[in-house]
């Protein structure tokens, strides 16, 4: 299954150049993606991930949050390495978050 971006609209590359105004802006939204998240797909929990540089694992270069539904018993595969979940998937858990908004 796939997971949701929160994006921040104020430009940086990453959390390291970011302006901490931006990330306090941001912050209360990941939550609240991240609550709608778990509510949405029955997760057990969210995880949320943010890379810093490509030694880190970024592959695209601005600041954002991956909020990733965890469950128990199931591993989680590794940051880009498990290719890409089906569109109709996608596009049905999109608007399963959007609801729980």
């Amino acid at each position: 299954m796939g997971h949701a971006l929160v994006i921040p609209k104020a430009a940086s590359r990453n959390l390291l150049d970011a302006d901490p105004a931006a990330l306090a802006a941001v912050v209360p939204l990941v939550q609240r993606v991240a609550k709608a998240v778990k509510a949405a797909t029955g997760a057990d929990g969210v995880r949320v991930a943010q890379f810093n540089e490509a030694a880190a694992g970024q592959s695209v270069f601005h600041l954002h949050f991956h909020i990733i539904p965890v469950y128990e018993g199931i591993a989680l595969g590794t940051h880009a390495g498990g290719g890409r979940a089906d569109d109709g998937e996608l596009i049905a858990l999109a608007k399963d978050i959007a609801a729980a908004l």
